[in-house]
């Protein structure tokens, strides 16, 4: 396994970050933890979560996992969750405020069954002045409750006030951004990448197989599967707009001697504003794919191939977030 520094941070991640979005959901309790086995079995000390996934139950089961465990596996690993979404019914339980971090922080704390998070990240950008929000991460840095936070898409000029105020203060500044990239979704790299590139701050990609579109299964002539997912009107017209788009890549990755979910992560994990990519299987077989990239840096001449199909910075397979 490749290990990175997590952007400004004095710590090595994976190349592969385990996330954990379908945990407790669609990957109940016992495969989650066969999951979590295999990908600390192959070297991948990086995962992620969020307070919002399954209602809370992503953290819980990767909770109870950790806590069987006990301090030698907690201890070897980088946790990741996230802040901002709605926790309650009241009109303070979500978003960005002080009293809403510190509040979900403890909640994330117990589900979790530790006594610190490794990166605490802002899920979304808030209207809640982002003094607030840096000076609330700051006291929990202090506090030995957070060991260094991040965000989760921000736009580039976001992250990039979050980081000249928290420098004027002296405080801890976001170490890395969370944000949707993909080889057919590159618009992060118009102006994110070059931020991260002059400030030390570092992406984790996530949806790196842009919703499935390129895991390969969906190929010029062949029969759309019927699955909950494929029903969605707009996923289907992103589809249908870039299968010309798809076809060529999985030619290229053929060619290669690769299939396309290996091409689209190696495309990332070749990019230098990349620390770490964030896979979200549902089963062993989605974390093997991701793993079988890993030792795979694409070539100069592999990335123009890929620049001629997907110019950089474009994003034809955008549909929003």
């Amino acid at each position: 396994m490749d290990y990175r520094d997590l952007g400004r941070a004095g710590v090595k991640v994976s190349a592969l970050c385990l996330g954990n979005m379908n945990f407790g959901g669609s990957a109940d309790e016992k495969v989650s933890r066969s999951i979590m086995d295999h990908a600390v079995d192959k070297g991948i000390n990086f995962f992620d979560t969020a307070n919002v996934y399954v209602k809370s139950e992503a953290e819980k089961v990767l909770g109870r996992w950790l806590n069987d465990g006990g301090p030698n596996r907690r201890d070897k690993l980088v946790i990741a969750t996230k802040v901002y979404g709605k926790t309650g019914d009241g009109p303070n339980d979500r978003g960005l405020s002080r009293r809403h971090i510190l509040l979900a922080c403890e909640q994330s704390l117990s589900r979790l069954k530790t006594d610190r998070i490794d990166l605490y990240q802002c899920h979304h950008w808030d209207t809640v002045a982002i003094d607030e929000t840096i000076g609330a991460m700051d006291d929990l840095i202090r506090a030995g409750k957070v060991v260094y936070w991040g965000t989760s898409n921000f736009k580039a000029w976001q992250i990039a006030e979050a980081t000249y105020k928290a420098d004027a203060k002296a405080t801890a500044p976001p170490v890395s951004e969370q944000c949707p990239y993909s080889i057919t979704n590159r618009q992060v790299e118009l102006e994110l990448a070059p931020f991260c590139m002059k400030y030390g701050v570092r992406m984790l990609p996530w949806s790196p197989l842009n919703a499935g579109r390129l895991s390969g299964v969906y190929r010029q002539g062949k029969p759309i599967e019927d699955a909950p997912r494929n029903k969605s009107p707009e996923w289907r017209k992103a589809l249908d707009k870039n299968m010309d788009t798809i076809e060529a890549l999985a030619l290229l990755a053929e060619s290669l001697g690769q299939g396309l979910p290996q091409l689209a992560y190696a495309f990332l994990l070749t990019q230098p504003h990349v620390a770490s990519v964030i896979t979200g299987p549902r089963t062993m077989e989605h974390l093997d794919e991701a793993i079988k990239a890993v030792d795979w840096r694409l070539d100069a001449d592999t990335l123009k191939k890929i620049d001629q199909i997907v110019p950089p910075g474009t994003s034809p397979d955008y549909i929003g977030w």
